[in-house]
């Protein structure tokens, strides 16, 4: 029985990536930017200084190179510039530009927009449920995460 749940899990949240990538399409159709850019900037407006690239790098969970390459992509459209360090020759930091603050902007304002033209076609009492369910979800993603983070450690 608990592989077939686990068969069953699995589908399902394959189910739900699938339909994020949907998102990721309304993403490049708004904005002209993927949503790995998009969270990037997001990072960096929270952040509200210049952050290095390794910070860079273990927020978004790829590599250096990776980052390199989307940095690289982000300041050609004036969306982030790189600073270098003052102590080390070899450290660059990303800072946010302003046009790029309103790009993070624009973005998070599309996806409450999206939320709440979702919400105007659901039945109100279907809401709740969907809201408790997603706050189960992210708690099982927090313990997902606390165990994959045990399994690299050990």
């Amino acid at each position: 029985m608990d592989h077939e749940k686990g068969k069953i899990f699995y589908e399902q949240t394959n189910a739900i990536h699938n339909l994020m990538l949907n998102f990721e399409f309304m993403y490049k159709q708004c904005l002209k930017l993927g949503r790995v850019e998009c969270d990037l900037l997001q990072f960096l407006l929270r952040e509200k200084r210049a952050v290095s690239m390794k910070e860079v790098a273990n927020f978004m969970d790829v590599s250096h190179s990776r980052i390199t390459h989307l940095m690289d992509s982000l300041i050609k459209k004036n969306y982030l510039k790189r600073i270098p360090s003052k102590e080390d020759r070899r450290v660059f930091y990303a800072e946010i530009t302003p046009e790029g603050k309103e790009i993070a902007k624009k973005y998070k304002e599309k996806n409450i927009k999206m939320f709440e033209d979702f919400l105007k076609k659901m039945p109100e009492d279907q809401i709740e449920p969907i809201y408790d369910t997603l706050m189960y979800w992210k708690q099982f993603l927090i313990k997902m995460n606390e165990v994959l983070m045990d399994s690299r450690n050990a």
